[in-house]
């Protein structure tokens, strides 16, 4: 049995456990209980294939010293890939509805953006500090230095943090997506002007000034405008709901699922992963199931959707406990070490990233859930 396929094999039956042990927990909303969109399930699903990537990260990191994806396997590489593809469709799907012919309240818009995504996201900056300050032995480095890599952490860019070169590692560098999330928020009063032909005021002034920014932006590779792509097809299932919602119950018929499956199944496997093409694949995939189908059933699971409750904090601290297991207190003995035994931990580091995840959900994602400003309704950020 080839890594890969031991890994899909451990990965599966982690998460048939996980099914069965969040089914018992009493975690959805009541906005959540009364959605029948597969999506809640499928954010489940999306955030613990980027643990199990990172997880193989890991492994090349340690044995290799270098943090990158496989060079052998193409499906391990898109474990990382296709999630955070799916997770932009996700947004865009979400935010086109709010806009696409309506009247956006642009600062109850913002406001949930900010109190939903900035209050955990400073939780794990501040645990990266933390870490790194400790394993630098709280020796600072210069007030200049410290600005710097404190401003690129700020901006979702990630750095080193009083020198300590391993800080981005602690959160497995997820926090690059954040700043195209944001980006994709800002740039929502410029698309609204444009599809709803209404001036917008100060809002559409602000997002102009940021879209133009983007352009040195992209020359200076901090951004790459391309990503936008993602955003844009998950518009396709908007369209589709308000122009031709006779094909709704087509596309929620088996044959389609079983197509989406296909599709998905056949981008994993795709070795040059961002590219048109995969997007194009994922598109198609991502319409059947925002439009309703549940994949023979998958994922109207509610285990998977209380999994996909707290996806977000899944997303952001499974690099936390990734590092503190095999870097700080070295769990694994790497030196002569085999994959296959590696893999056999996957369902212990799942279940403690989860478990954590549930606590961070409960102790500062919900607070501000249930606490929203006038008029906010909350959207899950990913």
């Amino acid at each position: 049995m080839t890594v890969t396929l031991e890994l899909l094999l451990i990965y599966v039956l982690s998460m048939f456990f996980l099914d069965r042990l969040f089914r018992r927990l009493n975690i959805l909303s009541e906005q959540a209980l009364t959605r029948s969109s597969p999506i809640d399930a499928l954010r489940g699903v999306l955030s613990t294939t980027v643990v199990c990537c990172h997880f193989m990260v890991t492994y090349q990191w340690k044995t290799t010293g270098e943090w990158a994806g496989s060079d052998s396997s193409a499906l391990l590489n898109n474990m990382g890939a296709v999630p955070v593809t799916l997770f932009f469709m996700i947004t865009g799907f979400l935010f086109f509805g709010k806009i696409y012919q309506r009247k956006p309240d642009w600062p109850h818009i913002f406001q949930s953006r900010f109190w939903r995504i900035m209050p955990l996201y400073a939780f794990v900056v501040a645990v990266v500090v933390f870490i790194s300050l400790y394993r630098t032995g709280f020796d600072l480095v210069s007030l200049t230095q410290l600005a710097k890599e404190s401003l690129r952490w700020v901006v979702f860019l990630g750095a080193s943090f009083n020198g300590f070169q391993e800080s981005r590692i602690i959160t497995a560098g997820v926090q690059w997506t954040l700043k195209y999330e944001w980006f994709f928020y800002l740039a929502l009063p410029v698309l609204a002007a444009l599809i709803n032909r209404e001036n917008y005021g100060r809002y559409l002034a602000l997002s102009l000034i940021v879209v133009v920014a983007a352009l040195p932006a992209a020359q200076l590779e901090v951004l790459k405008l391309h990503f936008l792509l993602f955003f844009i097809a998950g518009f396709i299932p908007v369209l589709i709901k308000r122009h031709r919602p006779a094909w709704i119950d087509y596309l929620k018929k088996p044959v389609y699922g079983a197509l989406a499956i296909a599709l998905i199944a056949y981008s994993m496997t795709m070795p040059d992963y961002f590219s048109v093409p995969q997007i194009l694949l994922l598109s198609i995939a991502f319409a059947i199931i925002a439009l309703g189908n549940d994949l023979f059933g998958l994922l109207s699971s509610y285990g998977l959707k209380a999994l996909g409750e707290i996806s977000y904090s899944v997303y952001l601290i499974h690099g936390l406990v990734l590092y503190s297991l095999f870097s700080w207190l070295q769990v694994y003995p790497f030196i002569d070490s085999n994959v296959s035994h590696y893999i056999m931990l996957l369902p212990l580091v799942l279940v403690l990233v989860c478990g954590l995840s549930l606590l961070t959900f409960l102790g500062i994602e919900k607070p501000f859930m249930l606490k929203p400003r006038k008029g906010v309704n909350t959207i899950p950020p990913l």
